[in-house]
């Protein structure tokens, strides 16, 4: 059997329902042999859409390739989707 910790619930930007990012360590994922991992699953109005297992020898590797897609949302030129609205989130007219 695992035993799992919570670590972080992250809510998503963006959403205005209580969509979140749920980080937990989990030992023992797949039997008493079995190495621990970080789940990372994220949850829409209660219920999970998906899931990522990643060994802890993968995080630092994870967390720098997180680390590149930042810098490469940052080299786009993403237009300001709400700015003739004047709001910092979308709604209509």
């Amino acid at each position: 059997m695992s035993d799992k910790i919570k670590v972080r619930s992250i809510k998503l930007a963006n959403h205005f329902s209580e969509d979140r990012i749920n980080i937990t360590h989990v030992e023992k994922p797949h039997g008493e042999y079995s190495d621990p991992i970080v789940k990372i699953d994220i949850t829409e109005f209660g219920k999970t859409t998906g899931t990522l297992e990643i060994p802890y020898e993968n995080i630092e590797e994870v967390i720098s390739a997180l680390r590149d897609s930042e810098e490469v949302c940052s080299e786009i030129t993403h237009p300001d989707v709400h700015a003739e609205l004047d709001a910092d989130v979308g709604g209509g007219q």
